[in-house]
């Protein structure tokens, strides 16, 4: 459960209920639907192996922290490689693609609030996703 008045430490080997959508496994380990008192929309890990791809469009600003692996970021006419210790800024509503040249951990931070915008869209990924729970 989240304590918002404790100092928390989450790790990537130690989060549970991974979601995979389009080869790409994510996991929120603190989110504003399960911890209102969070003041963030969403703080979570995610993993792709080498040449996975997606597509995005948030309606909350999103910042991705390149962890481990080399990425691709395609956006309008721009192309950005981002490798560990990158950081990324995706303002809300700019649409693009993201692509693992190699396998890819990183760590999400998404603007608060969530809104009933991104509540609709995350049923739209729950209902398509599947989900493993990590041991």
């Amino acid at each position: 459960m989240f304590d918002a008045h404790n100092i928390r430490k989450y790790t990537s080997a130690g989060a549970r209920d991974w979601m995979e959508w389009s080869g790409i496994s994510l996991c929120d380990v603190v989110n504003e639907d399960e911890a209102p008192e969070a003041k963030l929309g969403a703080v979570g890990f995610l993993r792709a192996p080498k040449g996975s791809t997606s597509s995005f469009e948030f309606p909350y600003d999103e910042v991705l922290v390149v962890t481990m692996g080399t990425c691709i970021i395609r956006s309008k006419d721009k192309l950005i490689t981002a490798m560990q210790g990158d950081v990324l800024y995706l303002p809300a509503r700019i649409s693009g693609t993201f692509e693992a040249v190699e396998a890819v951990e990183l760590v999400y931070v998404a603007s608060s609030p969530y809104g009933e915008a991104n509540r609709e869209i995350k049923a739209s990924l729950l209902a398509t996703a599947r989900y493993r729970l990590e041991a």
